[in-house]
């Protein structure tokens, strides 16, 4: 099996195993089933992405299987990206009376923001954020520490120079230390070099391979290029491996990252849209308080949760036994990140 279909065939596996963990509702009468109007606001693209929106989609397809919904109950839109059409998006679903609005991806915030402030009945789910404090708003992120740190054991344990790199935004910058943890639980002789930008990523990626590292962590997912230098370096002799983060990284699945890819940190985007339809269809919805003082609310979904996880390539195959290990060091709390 090669890298790209074992990759599939661990998301697959993942996602099946958690949805039967949150699932469990019966059948819906047909009364009920006539009056949920369920929205789905994709971000750019739409379905066939290869990112976050057929993520989300996986989650959408399975609940209307599940419960015998269709388009009459659940309609899916697709945004052009500006920020006036997300908004009057989701301003022209609220006006539609649907009783839970999702929208796909962190570039929503600010339209959700607004929208929600202005219909306080009508509940939103913002999917792959948590910085919308309205009441009528669930949150559904991820737990980047924990993403970080798994993604700091694959690389000290794939590592041969002893010389790791992270290529990252700014806003992710608060993660370094948790993938510094995560190195030195495995390889404590590994030193870190971390590129923080928030343009132009090909220069500190070269920079990273000039300073002798040859497993480079990307959370910069704006652009492929990152994973296109790495590749383009990468010989038999200076082999390079990348680590990167799905659904975000929709590039992953190229041809480009074949000799490179060795893992993903997999956020079960699916999962978090399954969950927040199933609360909807029993007129509930998912309040975890995730930051009190900032009014935000939601889910955080994590290892031991079964949202977040990392999947190896054939290539990360041989690193299974460390990752595992850390998996449940998480899970049973003996890591303790923020």
């Amino acid at each position: 099996m090669n890298g790209l279909a074992y990759l599939r065939a661990v998301k697959l596996a993942v996602f099946v195993a958690a949805t039967s963990l949150v699932l469990s509702m019966g059948a819906l009468p047909a009364r009920a089933v006539a009056s949920i109007k369920i929205a789905i606001a994709y971000d750019i693209g739409g379905r066939g992405d290869h990112g976050i929106n057929d993520s989300a989609a996986i989650g959408v397809d399975y609940i209307k299987k599940k419960y015998g919904l269709t388009a009459l109950n659940v309609r899916e839109m697709v945004t052009n990206g500006t920020e006036s059409d997300r908004e009057s998006r989701l301003q022209f679903l609220a006006n539609a009376n649907y009783n839970l609005i999702v929208a796909i991806g962190a570039q929503y915030a600010q339209a959700v923001s607004i929208t929600a402030l202005a219909f306080p009945s009508t509940q939103f789910a913002l999917i792959d954020d948590s910085s919308v404090g309205n009441l009528n708003v669930s949150d559904m992120d991820f737990s980047n520490p924990q993403g970080a740190y798994l993604a700091g054991v694959l690389a000290g344990s794939a590592t041969k120079t002893n010389k790791i790199g992270i290529v990252a935004p700014t806003a992710w910058a608060p993660n370094i230390p948790d993938f510094k943890k995560g190195v030195a639980t495995v390889n404590k002789k590994a030193s870190v070099f971390a590129e923080v930008i928030d343009s132009a990523p090909i220069p500190p990626t070269k920079n990273l391979v000039s300073l002798g590292c040859d497993v480079i962590f990307s959370e910069w997912s704006a652009t492929s290029e990152v994973e296109d230098t790495i590749a383009k370096i990468y010989t038999t002799k200076h082999p390079l491996a990348l680590i990167g983060v799905s659904p975000d990284q929709y590039f992953l699945l190229g041809n480009s990252s074949q000799k490179i890819l060795i893992g993903a940190v997999s956020k079960h985007v699916n999962t978090a849209v399954a969950d927040v339809m199933t609360a909807s269809l029993t007129n509930q919805s998912i309040v975890d308080v995730i930051d009190e003082a900032k009014g935000i609310f939601g889910h955080i979904y994590t290892v031991k949760d079964g949202g977040e996880s990392m999947a190896l390539t054939a290539l990360g195959a041989k690193y299974s036994v460390n990752v595992e290990n850390a998996v449940l060091q998480l899970k049973s709390g003996k890591v303790k990140l923020p």
